[in-house]
Formats: C-alpha cells, sequence, structure tokens
C-alpha cells in the first residue's frame, strides 16, 4: 500500500445509513486527502457535480432511496466515463452485480466493511486514479504545445506578412514600389504601363532642400494615384521622382495614349500647395509607354528616354529605340566572352568572410573576365545566358574554385546558378569533381536567392545531395525583394546571405535596419546561420554584431583580390 498517493485522493462515500456513513468516513478520512459524503444516489450525484475537480474515487451503497447506487454511476459515468467506483454493499443480486460488472467497476465489497480490504480496494482504484492523472497531464501539455505552435505559427506568418509588406512598399509615398509592379506584371495576360517622370525634380531638391522635395513627392503621389482610381489604374513609385501608372488589361495602345494626354492635362489644371513651406508648385512631366510583359518596365524606360530625350510629351515603345543599339552590344560581348572561353582567362577574386573577431573563415570566389577593364559577373553573365555561353563559363569558373580549395585549403563558397542545378549533367560533374578532390568539408554553394527560382522540389533535391556529399549551402541575397520565408523553412541552408543592398541602406533607413533584423532573428530561429553582405563601415559592422549577426563580407572587411594571400582557420 502506498498511504502518500492515498493522501492525494479525494472520496466520494454515498451510503444511505447515517450511523454506517459517519463510521467508514471517520475510519478512512486519515489515509485520503478529502471525505465528501452523501445519503442517495440523488444527493451523490449532485455532490459529485459540485465537486467533481475534487473527486477522484467513488465509494457507494447500491439500495438506496430516491436514486440507487447503480442508477448514481451511470449518470455520473456519462459525464466522466473514467472515474474509478467502488461498490460496498450487503445487497447480494446476482442480476445487480452484473450490471455493475457492466460499469467496469473498480472493486465490490460487501458490508459490514472491513476497513483493510476497502483500503486495499482504495490502492488498487489508485493504479486507475494515477494513470488518469497523468493522462490529463499529458493532454493539458499536448494542449499547451498546440497552442504554442500555433502562436508561433501565427507569429512567423504575422512577421512574414509584415517583411513581404515592406519589401513591396515605397517608404516615402506609402504606394506600392518597383518589386511589387514586378509581381504584378508577370501574372498579367496583357498589362501597359506608363511611366510619369517628374520634368526638372532636381531644381525643387536644389532650391527648397531635400525635407521640402520629399513632401512634393508624397502630394505628388497622392495627386497622380487619385487620377489613377479614377480610371482604374494601379499606382506605383519606381524611385526617385519616377512613377508608373499599370494596367493588367490595355484593349489598345490608343487607349493608352488618350489616358497620357489626359494626365498631362490633369497635372497642369493642379497645383500643388506645400503647407509647411506656405507655397505652390506647378509640375509638369515626360512619360513612356509600353505594353506586353516582357520587359515591360525596361520598354517603358526606354520610350521615356527617348521622349525626355527629343523632349516630346509621352512616346510609345516601339523596337526601333533599342534593337539596334542591343544587338551590337550583345555582338561585342559575345566576342569577348569567347575569347576568354577559349583563352582561359577567367579570373576568380577572392574576397573573405570573416567572423565576429573580422579573422577570415570563408573566402567567395568571385568570376571575373579581362577586357579593357576588369568586369564582373553583373555586366556579363545575363548576356553569356543569352548568346548561349553561361554553361561554359560554370564550369571554368567552377573548377577554378574547386581546385583554389584543393591547393589552399581554404574553405570556398562558389556561386551556383538556378540554371546549374537544373542542368543534370552540371550537378553530376561537380558532385564527381568534389568527390575526387576529396574537398566537400570545406565548400559552401552560394545560390542566388531569386524569382527564377519556380520549382523548390529541384532546389531542395540539390540541397539534400550536396549535404550528403559533405558541403554547405547558401541562400545568397537573401531580402532582395523575392524571398520566400516559408520556402526557406522547406530549403533549411546551412546560411543566408543577407541582400546587401539591405545593409547599405541601413545607415539611412530605419526600414531596412528592420527587415535585417527580422532575417537574422528569423534564420537563426530555424538554426541557419546568417552572413551579412556589403558591410562598408566600422558603424554597421557592430550594428550587425549586436542585431546577432554571425558572419561579414563587404569592402570594411576586405575587398576580392586575385593574389589574396589566404589566411584560413586551422
Amino acid at each position: 500500500m502506498n498511504p502518500k498517493f492515498l493522501k492525494k485522493l479525494g472520496v466520494l462515500y454515498v451510503e444511505d445509513e447515517a450511523a454506517v456513513r459517519e463510521s467508514v468516513r471517520r475510519n478512512i478520512a486519515p489515509f485520503v486527502r478529502e471525505v465528501i459524503t452523501a445519503a442517495n444516489g440523488e444527493e451523490g450525484l449532485a455532490r459529485f457535480r459540485e465537486n467533481h475537480d475534487r473527486i477522484d474515487l467513488i465509494v457507494t451503497d447500491i439500495m438506496m432511496p430516491k436514486m440507487n447506487g447503480i442508477e448514481m454511476v451511470d449518470a455520473i459515468r456519462k459525464e466522466d466515463p473514467e472515474i474509478p467506483v467502488i461498490y460496498a454493499t450487503a445487497f447480494d443480486d446476482r442480476d445487480s452485480l452484473l450490471r455493475t460488472i457492466q460499469q467496469s467497476v473498480s472493486a465490490y465489497i460487501l458490508k459490514p466493511i472491513d476497513l483493510e480490504r476497502l483500503l486495499e480496494s482504495f490502492q488498487q482504484a489508485a493504479v486507475r486514479v494515477e494513470n488518469r492523472q497523468l493522462r490529463k497531464s499529458l493532454q493539458e501539455n499536448n494542449r499547451l504545445l498546440e497552442d504554442r505552435v500555433r502562436a508561433q505559427t501565427r507569429e512567423i506568418r504575422e512577421k512574414n506578412e509584415e517583411l513581404i509588406r515592406r519589401l513591396l512598399t515605397d517608404n516615402l509615398t506609402g504606394l506600392p514600389n518597383r518589386t511589387a509592379l514586378k509581381e504584378r506584371i508577370s501574372i498579367a495576360d496583357s498589362p501597359a504601363l506608363l511611366l510619369v517622370d517628374i520634368d526638372r525634380f532636381r531644381s525643387i531638391n536644389e532650391s527648397y532642400g531635400e525635407r521640402i522635395g520629399n513632401e512634393v513627392l508624397v502630394l505628388f503621389a497622392h495627386l497622380l494615384e487619385r487620377f489613377g482610381k479614377e480610371r482604374g489604374l494601379q499606382t506605383y513609385r519606381l524611385g526617385s521622382d519616377v512613377f508608373a501608372l499599370f494596367t493588367p488589361e490595355c484593349a489598345a495602345l490608343l487607349r493608352c495614349e488618350r489616358t497620357a494626354a489626359e494626365l498631362l492635362a490633369y497635372l497642369n489644371r493642379h497645383e500643388i500647395q506645400v503647407p509647411s513651406y506656405e507655397f505652390s508648385v506647378q509640375l509638369n512631366a515626360t512619360l513612356g509607354i509600353a505594353e506586353g510583359r516582357d520587359k515591360l518596365i525596361e520598354k517603358a524606360s526606354m520610350a521615356l528616354q527617348h521622349a525626355k530625350k527629343n523632349s516630346h510629351p509621352y512616346l510609345v515603345y516601339t523596337e526601333a529605340y533599342n534593337t539596334d543599339a542591343e544587338y551590337q552590344h550583345d555582338m561585342r560581348w559575345k566576342k569577348l566572352l569567347k575569347k576568354s572561353i577559349e583563352k582561359n582567362e577567367i579570373t576568380l577574386y577572392l574576397q573573405p568572410i570573416t567572423d565576429r573577431e573580422k579573422r577570415p573563415v570563408h573566402y567567395e570566389a568571385l568570376m571575373r573576365i579581362k577586357g579593357e577593364e576588369l568586369h564582373s559577373p553583373a555586366r556579363f553573365l545575363p548576356i553569356a545566358k543569352k548568346v548561349k555561353l553561361f554553361t561554359q563559363l560554370s564550369y571554368l569558373a567552377t573548377d577554378k574554385a574547386l581546385e583554389i580549395c584543393r591547393d589552399s585549403g581554404c574553405h570556398i563558397n562558389i556561386n551556383i546558378e538556378v540554371e546549374n542545378i537544373e542542368d543534370s549533367s552540371f550537378v553530376s560533374w561537380l558532385k564527381k569533381r568534389i568527390e575526387t578532390l576529396g574537398i566537400a568539408p570545406r565548400i559552401t554553394l552560394e545560390i542566388l536567392e531569386s524569382e527564377n527560382i519556380r520549382d523548390y522540389g529541384t532546389i531542395v533535391a540539390f540541397f539534400d545531395e550536396m549535404h550528403r556529399l559533405g558541403c554547405k549551402v547558401a541562400l545568397d541575397d537573401f531580402g532582395s525583394g523575392y524571398s520566400n520565408f516559408v520556402y526557406l523553412q522547406r530549403l533549411r541552408p546551412d546560411y543566408i546571405k543577407i541582400d546587401g543592398s539591405l545593409v547599405r541602406e541601413m545607415d539611412q533607413d530605419e526600414n531596412a535596419r528592420i527587415i535585417v533584423r527580422s532575417i537574422n532573428d528569423f534564420a537563426h530561429n530555424l538554426d541557419i546561420r546568417t552572413v551579412a553582405e556589403h558591410v562598408h563601415s566600422a558603424a554597421i559592422f557592430e550594428e550587425l554584431k549586436a542585431m546577432g549577426v554571425d558572419y561579414f563580407q563587404g569592402y570594411y572587411l576586405g575587398r576580392p583580390a586575385a593574389n589574396e594571400q589566404l589566411r584560413c582557420p586551422a
């Protein structure tokens, strides 16, 4: 017998004979926590309902007035199917005994009650009580855990939504920004775009200062948005003094041109009042128009530039504005790229990635091509893809980086494009080459985080393959505008590299600070380490450290160099 556990029990004792009820209550009271008594089944049911949370065990007679013990237990079991029951009765009827057995009672004791036998029955019932309490505790713990998971999921979703809102919204005017416009264009069937460039806006900044200039931009945004809403157009700010009016369905360019003429007339009729400076300004604008999803912003921008150059109020994009110059430009690059590949003039510059003590721990291999000057990938990779030389460049640059890793003993980060991952031949070659050189633990593969990632299943499979090989993987430029926090949980990279454009803006933009801090916290919650790119000053380095960022890269810590004297951790 475990007297300590019995002391935890609350007992409901139901007996119609007052003397017996009081005698038994007095005898068992020293052994249990509490004894609640009742004189019949009806009163016992009432006591149970009043004290449900305090009652762990029921001891009851069978034959009682108003409601017998069996009927009382039936009623109680509808409310609490598992509470242990002990029958104590002089009534020895076979049918009643069968009914009590069907109720799965814990024990059956004949009167007169033997105290030792009753306490032994308590001990047997206590096992069920203990299991019941344990089950309740587990259920409560599960409920609390589920509540926490739901709360954390809700918090992640809300943070994700807030970050996306910030990434898609212009901080000054509150209008959707360029990234939001790109996403909207991508899902439109036959969109049209009207770019609006405020004429001679620089003179306002120069004459009145940036604060007044910003007020003018906000007021102009409101004016343009009102014009757009009246015509079912969506308004965006693309940066500086350039705005856009967008429609997902433009029936004909004639309608777009009519809208352009209406806008110019609308601006001529409305002066912008600047309350803080008590002056008004009449703004004029030049417009560029284009239609179709393919390079819509670029085409409208080309039309705008031609309109400004030739002093037209607006122009509609035509191929004449672009084709010849673009073709000649591409052919010059193709010639340089082919020469660089044939003569193996692809050069790798190495930039350190440091820890919090400014000690280099990794080096990122950055491809360069020699022409009249040294060219970075941003200038030639898009063209290499257009002229079908990207794959050759990828093999050459990646192989050079792998050999540097082998020869130096350093940990090298290698940039991999989505197109490489989707190329099964390249992936097979990469795996075999890493295995042959025996350098997997010192390789981190950086994948650019961009809207080009359509099939996340392929990316996840590639990450898994590289992890099995022993390599690390990083998601590059995270926060550049397309970041999907849900898929980050699926990909589970070893590192995310916080986009340098956000880090650069931290000096002057509170939103950038908030986004960087949120990305870092979110990554750490998923046990992913973070690297801040474009760290350009001691102040930014210290602020990133205070946020808890793990690693750092940028000119403040070390510039890319062709002949870097690698200092590798043991």
